[in-house]
């Protein structure tokens, strides 16, 4: 099983108290495969896979797989098309299933609980967004794969991939 993100990976916009890295690591090990064989298909997982370090956490080392693992920028028929990379959309998606399912919320001052008598858990702004950006860095990485066929064990077979779509919250 691949180990791409890691704990000290959710910092910034998408910051984890790190007293709770240890439910964080149960979201880290159940999502990253399910996003990976989503996004590659069972054929380019295993060949993706095949290709990461043996330390972690673990990275390509050849190309193609770099390419989709690294951020990108590209311009391809008057369009701009902007990648943060695998590793970052994991932390995207895995960050908005964490925050969606945990009883307390992210604040700048740490994870704190914030359950009232009759309050109803909704997804905040930035779960639904955590979650868009994590869309848009799928779909694009899956763009490039079919625009540039990662590798020939692949072109013998259908590009197995699912798509994604965004989310409104509603």
């Amino acid at each position: 099983m691949a180990t791409i993100t890691q704990p000290s990976d959710y910092t910034g916009e998408y910051r984890i108290n790190k007293s709770c890295f240890d439910d964080l690591q149960l979201y880290i090990d159940k999502y990253e495969p399910y996003y990976l064989v989503r996004l590659l298909g069972a054929d380019l997982k295993a060949l993706f896979e095949a290709d990461l370090t043996v330390t972690t956490p673990q990275v390509p080392q050849t190309s193609p797989y770099t390419d989709i693992f690294n951020p990108f920028e590209i311009d391809s028929n008057n369009c701009l098309y902007l990648s943060d990379g695998i590793k970052q959309m994991l932390v995207q998606l895995i960050y908005f299933h964490y925050t969606r399912e945990q009883g307390h919320k992210n604040t700048q001052s740490g994870t704190v609980n914030v359950n009232a008598e009759n309050s109803i858990m909704s997804l905040s702004f930035n779960d639904i967004s955590s979650y868009n950006a994590g869309v848009s860095n799928y779909q694009i990485i899956q763009w490039y794969i079919c625009d540039n066929p990662i590798d020939s064990a692949i072109l013998d077979n259908d590009y197995n991939g699912i798509h994604l779509d965004f989310t409104n919250g509603i």
